[in-house]
């Protein structure tokens, strides 16, 4: 008898250790994935959400990784498809600050009234593609659509129990969504009913979007199907799924910070196991026993968490998964607290009007402006940063004009139509059986690290050179710069250099350091070796509808312009000012390596009353990765500068001015000139120093600059000079290797300065701004555009993210 009790025992605490291992199992394979395998998210900011044909479209992409800036990714491929699902344009640009801006130019002749933007990460790839960030554009045409662009409509009506199964005997919550092929929401007019009797039990009552629930208890063998009558006006028939006599019921609700979850136990055993998570983090666990169908309720506080998608799995005895629940968690964390005020507004032809931005949280930001027509642009944007972070990026499947949920943060009937969403859009990210046995997910594409050079060198040559023999190259881009760079050649010979940032093309010139002589028996590939995008998609009939309602637009004065004179390119010729991107930068050190770094180059290169960080600070150019990339240093200095700007073209000459001053130039300590500033490749500078005020007592002979701004550019000297790197061409081998999307600045006139009788200005953008970084010590950003000469009604849409994953999102209509 006690050999049996200990038998039985020990039989116990064998199945409880089991248990325990499995819960930690799955756990853990969720931890881990969550930390080998974060899911990375797009959001693009477009500066309108309307074009006409020929214009340009601008845009700004954040990068998520869950629910924090990504640093994982450095390239963002995109491309615009039609109504075809041909490719129209593709773009790479490089990813900086958790980012990346670019642009697409729609064709004249484009007949489409929709294209469609497609992007991604190659670290996307290695997952669920149908996560990759899409959205449809709407073309403001006048023209015919193509008669293939006529795709039919059908609608569809789907159910969706809660928790996944209807089960036997118990009161059970079922969400519907009618909708056409494409997603868009179908308000469906029917009616349940029984099969047997035929008897009508309730009617389907849409509550937003095509969407509603209704409780409905089955008893054994019932069934019930609805009858309702689709877009063209036919009566059909979907049947709602089978009940199930084993399983568990799952209901979800919140109230204020508390998350309510019932359960009903009919697996036939008692036990069960219950997780909780979001951002691929598990935060809750239990193990319940629960005697056949007796109701249970649990109450878990979620008021620390953050807002975001949570998922809750309900596993049987046998840690199977028998009930799942996706909810979102709105704590209202996710905001930066910021403000958009029109300091001067003028709606005349031409007028000049200031906006200022005021951030008061003093955590880094990085956001993004655009003002535009609104008679063109006039409804409210359907995806916001918030909504695809937030919502979009975490549900599988359409969504219709997910930014609405998020118009009101206290609104419960809005809680409850988001909810419906949650209802409706499950995804389910994780495949259990691989979670118990941590079959992790293969990555097929790794992660880009900018551009890359590939070589190879002959085994005949590896058996000539020394251990210490290394390969130059050289990379001359289309702009003049050059860049130098030395490769160790690995054992087999293989020569690898990335993290190579330039625009357009380049030459790739390369050459053996010591034995020249071989350079014949190496090569380099002319790849850049970043994606290959599709040039055709499969599923394009999924987003596109032929009706895109350009009605509404077609009676405003720039289309009428538009209309009447040959489209977009006649304002191609109105005189312009470049104008580069606003930024804004942390003082004393944001853009170098370390403090200690700082105090090194300012000892070596500083001097005199350039000397010290009073009303100013440091920019070591020397080992500053960003100054690789295609910029000259005007262009450089405005990214920089916090409220610089870089006025001129390369024609006219450049001048840089500080809020609304010309900054003063100095170089290696002397007074100087833009002219001569722009001689000098950035290759060759070390240091730069700027200051609020202009520190140089010896020009109070000059009144007109004493006040205002100085930059001080130090060009290199000692050991930080360039080596001599001047080769003979004709002894270098080299290739054309592809970059980055050719650089494209946003053009915009000022006419403080311009011609006022031009030609028409019919801009519809009136400002692009994709880079503008606040920080503690810079929260206020001083915004001037000019008007042209039809617009009445400005939409502003200030959108951006902070270092700890919070977002804004501010749209203005002014008029």
């Amino acid at each position: 008898m006690q050999k049996d009790i200990f038998q039985y025992c020990s039989l116990i605490v064998i199945l409880l250790f089991n248990a325990e291992l499995k819960a930690q199992t799955i756990e853990n394979s969720i931890n881990q994935y969550g930390a080998d395998f974060p899911q990375e998210k797009i959001h693009m900011h477009f500066d309108k959400e309307s074009y006409l044909p020929g214009e340009t479209i601008w845009f700004k992409a954040y990068l998520f990784e869950e629910n924090l800036p990504s640093e994982r990714s450095t390239n963002f491929y995109a491309a615009l498809y039609d109504e075809n699902g041909k490719m129209v344009q593709q773009q790479i640009s490089p990813i900086y600050k958790s980012s990346s801006d670019g642009y697409f130019i729609i064709p004249d002749s484009l007949p489409s009234t929709q294209l469609m933007c497609r992007a991604y990460t190659t670290w996307m790839l290695n997952f669920d593609t149908g996560m990759l960030f899409t959205k449809v554009i709407k073309i403001i045409n006048s023209k015919t659509p193509a008669e293939n662009n006529k795709i039919n409509k059908t609608a569809a009506l789907h159910f969706f129990p809660e928790g996944g199964d209807i089960i036997v005997g118990v009161k059970n919550t079922i969400a519907f969504k009618a909708n056409y092929n494409n997603g868009l929401p179908f308000h469906v007019e029917g009616v349940i009913k029984k099969q047997e009797t035929g008897e009508m039990v309730m009617p389907l009552k849409v509550v937003h979007d095509g969407m509603g629930k209704f409780n409905l208890e089955f008893g054994p063998g019932d069934k019930y199907y609805a009858e309702w009558t689709d877009n063209n006006g036919t009566k059909q028939i979907t049947w709602l799924p089978d009940a199930k006599t084993k399983g568990v019921s799952l209901k979800l609700s919140q109230q204020a910070d508390k998350l309510y979850f019932n359960l009903v136990n009919k697996t036939g055993r008692d036990s069960l196991h219950i997780l909780m998570y979001m951002y691929q983090k598990v935060f809750y666990k239990t193990n319940l026993s629960l005697p056949d169908a007796e109701p249970y309720t649990g109450i878990i506080p979620v008021g620390s968490l953050p807002s975001g998608t949570m998922q809750m799995t309900v596993f049987d005895v046998n840690w199977q998964p028998v009930a799942e629940r996706v909810t979102f968690i709105n704590n209202n964390n996710f905001i930066i607290d910021a403000g958009l005020f029109a300091k001067e507004t003028s709606l005349q032809k031409r007028g000049k009007n200031i906006i200022e931005i005021l951030i008061t949280d003093t955590v880094p930001a990085n956001m993004s402006l655009s003002i535009s027509d609104a008679e063109l642009n006039n409804a409210a944007s359907e995806n916001t940063i918030v909504s695809n972070f937030l919502l979009k990026g975490d549900l599988k499947g359409y969504i219709h004009n997910p930014a609405y949920y998020f118009t009101d943060h206290v609104d419960a009937l809005l809680k409850a139509k988001l909810d419906l969403v949650m209802l409706t859009n499950g995804w389910r990210r994780y495949n259990w059986d691989n979670m118990m046995a941590k079959r992790m997910p293969a990555v097929n594409s790794s992660v880009d690290v900018y551009l890359t050079v590939y070589g190879q060198i002959g085994k005949e040559a590896m058996n000539k050179i020394g251990k210490d023999e290394v390969v130059n190259l050289i990379i001359k881009t289309k702009d003049s710069s050059s860049y130098f760079y030395s490769i160790e050649p690995a054992r087999n010979g293989l020569l690898k250099r990335n993290r190579l940032i330039f625009s357009d093309t380049a030459r790739v010139y390369y050459t053996f350091n010591k034995n020249r002589n071989l350079n014949q028996q190496m090569t380099f590939s002319n790849s850049n070796f970043t994606d290959i995008q599709p040039t055709a998609i499969d599923n394009y009939s999924d987003y596109f509808l032929p009706v895109t309602g350009n009605a509404l637009f077609l009676s405003s004065a720039s289309f009428n312009y538009y209309n009447t004179n040959s489209g977009i390119n006649k304002n191609k010729n109105v005189k312009t000012l470049e104008t580069v991107q606003l930024k804004t930068s942390r003082k004393q050190g944001l853009w170098y390596w370390n403090n200690k770094g700082l105090e090194e180059i300012e000892k070596k290169y500083a001097n005199g009353y350039f000397r010290g960080f009073n009303n100013g600070y440091g920019i070591d150019v020397l080992h500053d990765e960003m100054a690789k990339m295609d910029l000259d240093i005007a262009h450089y200095i405005g990214k920089k500068i916090p409220d610089m700007w870089v006025r001129g073209s390369a024609v006219q000459g450049y001048s840089l001015t500080y809020r609304n001053g010309v900054s003063v130039v100095y170089l290696d300590g002397l007074l100087s000139n833009y002219g001569e500033l722009m001689t000098i490749p950035l290759n060759e500078v070390a240091y730069i120093k700027f200051f609020d005020q202009n520190p140089d007592a010896s020009t109070l002979r000059y009144p007109e600059i004493m006040w205002t701004s100085a930059i001080v550019v130090y060009t290199r000297k000692g050991n930080d000079v360039l080596r001599d790197r001047t080769f003979k061409v004709t002894n270098l081998g080299y290739v054309k290797v592809a970059g980055y999307t050719a650089v494209k600045e946003f053009y915009e006139p000022d006419y403080a300065l311009e011609n006022t009788n031009a030609t028409a200005d019919s801009r519809t953008t009136l400002l692009w701004a994709p880079y503008i970084l606040t920080n503690a010590g810079n929260r206020k950003v001083p915004v001037t555009f000019y008007n042209n000469d039809f617009t009445k009604k400005f939409r502003i849409v200030l959108e951006g993210i902070n270092e700890e994953g919070k977002m804004i999102h501010i749209e203005k209509i002014i008029e």
